[in-house]
């Protein structure tokens, strides 16, 4: 199959499927549910791929809005990454949830780049797997944490995943690595009029982060340290017996999380005997930089090229000024393979541990668009973002039909990501039988 028939082909397949795709994207966007609380959203998506011969595993293991979906049978087997979780307070009104991250468009490109991908192996009588997985919970950093600590994402020749938005690229490299961790301390309660009997829990909490201040003096620049405070007390007369700090600690890889994970605990150990109460340390989830694979990046880059970027419209234009937008497009490729790597963190980065995997970014909304914000959700149902969606959808299948039927692809990349990850050993970093956190940590009682 020449670059010409392959391109038409995948063109086809996703013109035939993407109207629905589109539809299911913006149903999702409606829905705007939640991390663990995408009930209707997996749904769709996972209606979307039955309906199209997928088998469906719904739900994953324990998790309520994960699933599994697969085509084909034998190897190789190439996973798809779908993404569906909402943002509080990123609605189209101010305290409503929304798709400010553009994960409406990510799962429903994902589900159709699956779909493509399937029915092109099929009518070529190709051996393959397709698998698709449904992640939920990604802007809590847990989903796949915990997916992957139960035993998803195994034995793929290769992972592709994608993002929205605001230019188009091969995300050669991912963030940082990051941990999320609560500093519980108990104290003892006491009438604020006789608090010389009580034993300050919030002191603890509040102690230990002036400790954290004079630490992020002495780490490196690009280490980030996040705070706040879910639990600290009932009442102002009431010395609280219980309070919770929950940080983020950001680094550019596990050891200088690790590190920096150590000096945090010693402070709260400093604080909590400062304060004569007990401070218990818990990781809620903990993320890896992405190991990167160029033998996977170069051949979505290939067919990136072959493709092409997302067309700009006048009309679409029109449509972000009467929003309120400034109509700055990127309609260009980008074509190098980066290597610097950004502040922000993804679940994702694990499964890079685990199979060889790379990532693709494509223009879903203008430049200007704010993410995490009701910008990004007013712009995710319009025709730009749903070209967007279909170039991801075509680019992904297309990457995922080489690697099914070129071994000498399939074998560079293993080589790369079995040097990079010789005598490593995964850790899920969450302990075996601890339950996937909610959307903040739940306060306990002594």
């Amino acid at each position: 199959m020449s670059e010409t028939e392959k391109k038409k082909r995948i063109r086809t397949i996703v013109a035939r499927h993407a109207k629905e795709a589109c539809r299911v994207s913006d149903a999702i966007a409606d829905y705007a549910e939640l991390g663990l609380q995408e009930v209707q959203s997996s749904r769709a998506l996972a209606d979307f791929l039955r309906q199209r011969g997928f088998d469906i595993a719904f739900p994953w293991r324990h998790m309520p809005t994960a699933f599994r979906a697969v085509r084909g049978r034998g190897k190789p087997s190439i996973g798809l990454l779908a993404e569906y979780d909402a943002l509080p307070d990123c609605g189209l009104k101010p305290g409503e949830p929304g798709h400010g991250c553009g994960h409406n468009l990510l799962g429903a490109a994902s589900a159709l780049a699956a779909v493509a991908a399937a029915e092109a192996l099929a009518a070529r009588k190709l051996p393959g797997r397709i698998v698709l997985w449904g992640c939920p919970a990604e802007e809590l950093l847990d989903g796949k944490v915990y997916m992957a600590r139960d035993g998803a994402f195994r034995n793929h020749d290769a992972i592709l995943a994608w993002h929205p938005e605001t230019g188009n690229r091969v995300r050669h490299v991912g963030g940082a690595a990051m941990d999320s961790v609560t500093y519980e301390f108990f104290g003892k309660t006491a009438h604020g009029a006789y608090a010389h009997g009580g034993r300050s829990a919030l002191d603890g909490v509040m102690l230990m982060d002036v400790a954290a201040n004079y630490l992020r003096e002495h780490v490196p620049d690009n280490v980030r340290i996040h705070m706040c405070v879910p639990y600290g007390g009932d009442a102002p007369n009431v010395v609280p017996g219980y309070a919770c700090g929950w940080y983020f600690v950001r680094g550019r890889d596990r050891a200088q999380v690790d590190a920096i994970r150590k000096r945090l605990d010693a402070c709260a150990r400093g604080a909590a005997l400062a304060t004569e109460t007990r401070v218990t340390v818990t990781r809620l989830t903990g993320v890896y930089s992405r190991l990167p694979n160029e033998a996977i990046s170069r051949a979505l880059l290939d067919n990136f090229k072959l493709f092409g970027a997302p067309r700009v419209s006048e009309a679409d234009r029109r449509r972000v000024r009467a929003l309120g937008g400034v109509a700055n497009f990127d309609a260009k490729l980008q074509t190098e393979l980066k290597e610097t790597p950004g502040y922000a963190s993804s679940d994702e980065a694990n499964l890079s541990w685990l199979a060889p995997m790379s990532v693709i970014g494509v223009a879903c909304k203008s430049r200007d668009a704010v993410g995490h914000h009701r910008d990004t959700t007013a712009q995710g149902t319009l025709p730009f973002a749903h070209r967007g969606l279909c170039r991801a959808a075509e680019v992904l299948a297309a990457t995922a039909l080489d690697l099914c039927r070129d071994a000498g692809l399939r074998r560079r990349a293993m080589n790369e990501f079995r040097r990079a990850t010789r005598g490593f050993v995964y850790d899920p970093l969450v302990a075996k039988r601890q339950k996937i956190p909610g959307a903040q940590p739940e306060r306990r009682v002594q």
